[in-house]
Parts: structure tokens; sequence; C-alpha cells
């Protein structure tokens, strides 16, 4: 049996008090948007100041601070938008943005594509890997035709949810990704057919 209780940050005996760095719950160091603790010129990064756990977003922080050690300051943490997140399983579990409910309930008139893998004929890639497991649902804004969110659980869906976050950041639209040409055979072809199945949810 594996029980997962977290993690917190080690900043128990850095003498952080003594520096003038605040800390919060349990431990983890107080930061603004660009990561700025509470003394003069002193930033921090990754883990260390709480939130979600994760190697990205911890490669992320340091452009956030080089921005501000270089003078152009135009990166914070409250830029990051649709960050999609996988967890690893086989096949993986990939997320990017809202659920279907979540939009609802943000009165999004919304339309939405759900689809079994081993039934969408325009992605071949788990086929051949002998592996046709699981599923996809998108959800899209029905005014707009913007990608609100997704959830990806098939081989390479931990790619394929990237190419939908910055589709989502970049505000390509539901119809563009849909017409999209990929390569072929992958995984990503399965947007091409879910996304031509959009329908106001039942």
């Amino acid at each position: 049996m594996l029980l997962a209780t977290g993690r917190r940050p080690a900043t128990d005996d850095l003498g952080l008090e003594t520096a003038g760095i605040d800390t919060g719950e349990h431990g983890a160091i107080v930061v603004d948007e660009h990561l700025r603790t509470s003394a003069h010129g002193v930033y921090a990064l990754g883990d260390v100041h709480g939130g979600a756990q994760q190697t990205y977003l911890s490669l992320d922080d340091r452009r956030v601070v080089l921005s501000q050690l270089t003078g152009d300051s135009s990166r914070a943490t409250t830029d990051r938008v649709a960050v999609p997140t996988t967890t690893f399983l086989t096949p993986p579990l990939a997320a990017v943005g809202l659920t279907e409910a979540e939009a609802r309930a943000r009165g999004k008139d919304v339309l939405v594509a759900t689809q079994k893998v081993a039934a969408i004929k325009a992605m071949p890639r788990p086929k051949t890997l002998g592996d046709p497991r699981g599923m996809i649902k998108l959800v899209v804004d029905a005014r707009t035709d913007e990608i609100l969110g997704a959830r990806l659980f098939h081989v390479d869906a931990q790619e394929v949810i990237n190419l939908v976050a910055l589709a989502m950041r970049t505000g390509t639209t539901a119809a563009q990704l849909r017409d999209g040409i990929w390569t072929h055979p992958s995984s990503t072809e399965a947007l091409n057919e879910t996304l031509g199945l959009l329908a106001p949810a039942e």
C-alpha cells in the first residue's frame, strides 16, 4: 500500500526569519506574483514557495525571475493560463482547463465532444501500439468556439494535451484545431474526428 500525504518545503533550518523572509502554511516561503519574498532582492523559486509541485512550473519560475533581474519585468506567475497536467498512468490521463461542470457553473453555454479511443477511426496510433483503451472529452464555448477544457485518457495524452493547452493560450478555435493537419499515424489526429462531434450536452 502506498500512502501519499504530500510534501512540504524543507525551510525549518534555513534561518529565514533572521533574513526577514516570511513563511506561511507548512513552511512555504511567501512570494508575490513576481516570486519576490518579503526580503528586498530575494526571490524564491520552485516547490519551496508552495502551490502546485510540478517540475515545469519550477522551470517557469526561472523565466519569471529572469525577467525581473534583466529589467524586462514582463513575466509573472499570473501569466500562467491553461497549464496542463498529466497523471502518468498506463495510458496517461491528461487535463487542461475547465470541466463541463465548471464551465456551466461559470455561466458558459457549452458544446461537448466525447469519444472512446477504440472508436476513433482517425486515431491509429493507440491501435498500432496495441493499447486502444481510453476516452477523450473536450469542452468548447458554443458562442465563441473557444476551447474551455479537455480531458484525455489515452496513449500519448501527455503530448496531445500540450497542443490543446497551446491552442487555449493563443486563442486557436476548436474549428482550427479540428481542421489541423497532423502527422500520421499519431494520437493528435483524434482532434480531427472528435472535435467534429461537438454538440450540446444532454
